[in-house]
């Protein structure tokens, strides 16, 4: 008989202890989902950062970000070379002056698996596919079932995103960080959709 007791409450402890851990999972879900939906229109200088699976650095970037949620961002890379990505909520573009080419894509399809898809303002639908956790003031962003994606983390300073990484599965890491946080009540429209230049080269993939 006591042995059947203590198994019955063995497994009422184990029950009780996976609602528990389900329950604080889901809450810090929703603070997530609550920080990125107060974020008000922003630009911030950004600095990218990436290393191989080894620890080497293997490139360094510097540009502005401009976002205005739900789904419109402007991503201009100044250095060391110009790119420049722009969403209105509907179409991204690609552009790569250099070389005189736009890439037109689907933004669903373009930032699917992305952290833009959460900064940006992802589906409720998407967020029941997400595991979040959150340690010393850093939320962790993992998709339990799909083993080929991207571990995502996201940090705040007094409100404003102050960083996100993103982490390959074949161990490559990006850094984001960002700086001179500049909000305002509403953007330019005109930032978020894209004038193809004469003479450039269309890839048209949506």
């Amino acid at each position: 008989m006591r042995n059947k007791m203590s198994l019955k409450k063995i497994v009422a402890t184990v029950v009780l202890m996976t609602a528990s851990m389900l329950s604080n999972a889901q809450s810090v879900k929703e603070e997530l989902q609550s920080q990125l939906s107060a974020l008000k229109p922003f630009s911030a200088d950004f600095t990218q950062t990436v290393t191989s699976a080894e620890g080497d650095n293997l490139a360094t970037a510097q540009g502005l970000m401009q976002l205005q949620r739900p789904n419109q961002f402007r991503w201009e890379t100044t250095s060391p070379d110009e790119q420049l990505i722009v969403s209105n909520g509907e179409n991204l573009w690609f552009y790569n002056p250099f070389v005189e080419q736009v890439s037109i894509y689907s933004l669903k399809d373009a930032i699917a698996n992305t952290p833009f898809m959460l900064i940006a303002g992802a589906q409720q639908t998407a967020w029941e596919t997400y595991r979040v956790s959150k340690k010393a003031g850093v939320y962790t962003v993992i998709t339990p079932n799909d083993p080929a994606a991207a571990v995502f983390t996201l940090q705040f300073k007094q409100g404003d995103i102050a960083q996100f990484t993103v982490q390959e599965q074949q161990g490559q890491y990006s850094q984001f960080a960002l700086t001179n946080h500049k909000t305002m009540n509403k953007m330019d429209p005109a930032l978020f959709n894209f004038i193809i230049p004469e003479d450039t080269d269309i890839d048209d993939q949506r």
